[in-house]
């Protein structure tokens, strides 16, 4: 049904794009060298309207020289033709009308630049960090530090953003930030409760937006905030491709593929990834237990290897229809396969040093994933450029399987037997996304916004286990034995109201919502029900003392729901000393966040700075409950509430033109407190973090040499505290051929002490676990790209909440 669906859009499209509105003529002409005659391709002719200068539309010239603008409505232009090595040219009074619906213009004749200039360069280069009303906008498109990475080498360079070993991110020292994918929810974000954002290569991003204090037109999850991780889209005239191969020590593999073709009625792009990760990994743990004068230690050494294989690609099509009408389609989608191998010794010792038990387990984690995300869009934009109407349907399917192979066997005691287990469980995820967007710019500047949207999310997990018996024969058991479904419905409706008052702009907004949770243990008849309605106003207030620097003040209030796998009940066993489980019971997080800024831009130096605070209730807490058998079990539960303020600063510093830097800092103080007598949670304490980039370009350009740094100092939980964690690295990148090939060469942790490490610290138990996984690699690079100049951003174009466009 869905593949028909967008069968039926895609034949919509070619039939609509294909037909000539009436009322409309056509304008064409040929464009030569002034003085050797000859043709030349690919010069943009843009045509504009007199009444507001806007640009209706445009076109290259083919490789003859010529150039037909068509379906242009009747009025009054000029045409603006334009050519990187030649001066722009202008022809004014163009008209059209029923009675001279053609013009034929002729020979244009442009002169050289070269022949007054020794060397012209135009170039459009983004800076690395953009700066919104309500976002800040890190354009690593082709940031060099990340080459032959993945989504979280991405995240870990971008400001305020951390990612831990388990792939789990925090924004500001929250760890409860909603990510999307091109502006939507995705099981391509590992919104299953589990991290599969390794599989997207770093090749295939274009940007990241970091929203810390959205506005109602967001949907309210996240605690700290929304990471928006936007995926490349082509969308350069003619066509265009671009190609990378990455190899790397530790056996690291990627290579990447992208292709568009555009013209005036559609743009069609597509692009694949290719990704193959091996490494170490490593755990250490040393766990006490008290009892009276008693105390027992188990310590836990083991030894593994990570290996990670995917594919990611998109492919998707804009058509640009008559009246400034759009029509979207895109299908997105990662396919991986990973294995993780693991030898682990455990010893036991008493309170007298002697050793009680010693016993191994050698472990294999084969897993399968396969994602995949549709999307259909509408865009009408009003004829006078001021609103549109944006509609959207989007489905994303995923599914995977997780399975483990366990063998342990008993050095002492030896008379305790040896067991082999088999664990299997498949999973299936559902997100079905429908929204409906409307933007009104009204006069004295005044805007409204309004929309509808409906989510509806749908899991499935069935888990299996079994062990041999003494016959080597696998028999089914009751360990890990269990079927659980997951339902989750959210509607929801805002309006915003924005506008400017001399130096003030502001948008105040409110969101509607009621969803309802259902969690159900098939397996075992338990059914559980959550219904919330909630409201979540926000507004934003800025103040532009002068040019380039301005003041701003924001509020709003917003929602951390459980996830799926935060309320699944059932019992991990991959480590039977270590448990994972969820907590049906578990309550939403409430949050009020208030932001308090100071954006200052100029030409060499930017500076955004933050002060704010976070009221939370209810926090949801991963936690560790220890058992007198010396087994542990990481669940969830909610502490009374927990109060952060802090500061953000992010610098961005060019003090020559061949040299750039970003800096950044982030610190809060954080309290958590809880009334519960049998849990010590009430814990207080500063947490901060850094990271710096600094890149020099040499050789007019064409070198790059950069070096990435970042410290997170200690940090508290409820339970203990995370230990300090830092790295750096260093990166070169060379373009030959006027740009389209390059070479490149990364070495990432170069001191190898990237580690992410934590202290349990608790009346009746201690524990310090690290985790040690390979992160210095030495990472070559090479790339190709072929086809012809951008174009500027094109507001009709633009993908809704993400993805690339360009005007002519």
């Amino acid at each position: 049904m869905r593949f028909t669906l967008f069968t039926f859009f895609l034949l919509t499209s070619i039939i609509a794009f294909s037909q000539a509105p009436e009322g409309t003529g056509s304008i064409d002409g040929k464009v030569l060298d002034s003085i050797s005659k000859t043709p030349l391709e690919y010069t943009m002719v843009r045509i504009f309207s007199v009444k507001d200068s806007l640009v209706v539309t445009g076109i290259y010239t083919d490789e003859n020289g010529y150039f037909v603008l068509e379906e242009i409505k009747y009025g009054k232009y000029y045409i603006v033709i334009s050519n990187p090595d030649y001066r722009n040219k202008t022809i004014p009074n163009i008209s059209l009308s029923a009675d001279k619906n053609l013009r034929k213009l002729g020979s244009i004749a442009l002169v050289n630049s070269s022949r007054e200039l020794d060397e012209v360069v135009i170039q459009r280069e983004k800076t690395p960090l953009q700066l919104g009303l309500d976002k800040k906008v890190y354009n690593v498109g082709d940031d060099i530090a990340t080459s032959g990475g993945n989504v979280t080498d991405v995240l870990n360079n971008v400001p305020s953003v951390e990612v831990d070993q388990d792939g789990s991110i925090s924004l500001r020292g929250d760890g409860n930030v909603t990510i999307l994918i091109d502006g939507k929810p995705s099981n391509m974000s590992g919104g299953n409760g589990k991290s599969v954002l390794d599989g997207i290569p770093a090749s295939s991003i274009e940007r990241i937006e970091v929203v810390t204090n959205p506005s109602a037109k967001y949907d309210p999850d996240g605690t700290s905030g929304i990471i928006n991780i936007v995926l490349k889209k082509n969308a350069k005239k003619g066509i265009n491709g671009n190609v990378s191969l990455t190899a790397g020590t530790g056996n690291l593999y990627t290579g990447s593929l992208g292709l568009n073709l555009r013209n005036t009625r559609f743009n069609l792009y597509g692009n694949y990834a290719f990704s193959y990760r091996d490494g170490y990994r490593n755990n250490f743990s040393d766990l006490n237990q008290y009892s009276g004068d008693t105390t027992v230690t188990l310590n836990q050494v083991r030894y593994g290897a990570d290996l990670n294989i995917t594919h990611t690609a998109k492919v998707g099509m804009d058509v640009y229809l008559k009246d400034r009408n759009t029509l979207s389609w895109s299908i997105a989608g990662n396919a991986g396969d990973r294995t993780r191998l693991g030898n682990q010794v455990n010893t036991r010792y008493t309170n007298f040093g002697d050793t009680s038990d010693v016993w191994t387990r050698n472990s294999s984690d084969p897993s399968t994933s396969q994602n995949i995300d549709f999307s259909l869009g509408y865009k009408w934009d009003f004829k006078d450029d001021k609103g549109s109407l944006d509609a959207n349907a989007y489905q994303s399917l995923s599914k995977g399987t997780d399975e483990g192979f366990y063998q342990q066997s008993y050095a002492l005691p030896d008379s305790l037997p040896s067991t082999d287990q088999h664990l299997f469980s498949r999973e299936a995820n559902d997100f079905t996304t429908l929204s409906l967007d409307f933007i009104r710019l009204l006069k004295n500047k005044l805007r409204i916004e309004s929309g509808l949207k409906m989510i509806q999310r749908n899991m499935t997990l069935r888990s299996s286990s079994e062990a041999k018996d003494a016959s080597g024969v696998y028999i089914p058991d009751t360990l890990s034995n269990y079927n659980y479904k997951y339902l989750e419905s959210i509607y929801s409706a805002y309006g915003i109201i924005g506008g400017q008052l001399k130096k003030f702009s502001y948008q105040a907004g409110l969101r509607a919502e009621y969803s309802i949770q259902n969690p159900n243990l098939i397996s075992t008849n338990q059914s559980f029900k959550n219904e919330y309605f909630n409201l979540f106003p926000s507004a934003t207030v800025r103040y532009e003392a002068k040019k380039g620097l301005e003041f701003s003040l924001g509020y709003s209030r917003r929602i951390n729901r459980p996830s799926s796998w935060n309320l699944n009940p059932f019992t991990s066993y991959a480590d039977p000393y270590n448990l994972r489980s969820g907590n049906p019971a578990l309550r939403p997080e409430y949050i009020h966040s208030v932001d308090l800024g100071l954006d200052f831009n100029s030409r060499k130096f930017t500076l955004a700075f933050a002060l704010y605070q976070r009221y939370t209730s209810s926090v949801i807490q991963r936690v560790k409950v220890f058992y007198e058998n010396g087994t542990s079990n990481g669940t969830f539960a909610n502490i009374d509430n927990s109060v952060s303020s802090g500061g953000e600063i992010v610098i961005q510093l060019r003090p020559f033109p061949i040299w750039k830097n970003m800096l950044s800092f982030n610190g809060n103080y954080i309290t958590y407190t809880d009334d519960n007598p049998s849990a010590n949670w009430n814990r207080e304490g500063f947490v901060f973090g850094m990271k710096v980039s600094s890149t020099v370009e040499l050789m007019k350009k064409t070198l790059t040499l950069q070096v990435n740094g970042r410290y997170n100092a200690p940090s508290i939980t409820a339970q203990g505290k995370m230990n300090p964690r830092g790295s750096v690295d260093f990166s070169a990148d060379k373009s030959l051929w006027n740009g389209k090939w390059g070479i490149g060469l990364r070495v990432t942790d170069i001191f190898n002490t990237q580690d992410f490490s934590f202290e349990v610290d608790q009346p009746t138990v201690s524990q310090t676990s690290r985790f040690k996984w390979e992160t210095r690699r030495i990472i070559v690079s090479i790339r190709y790209k072929f086809g012809k100049t951008d174009f500027k951003e094109d507001k009709r174009s633009n993908e809704n909440n993400g993805g690339g466009g360009f005007d002519f």
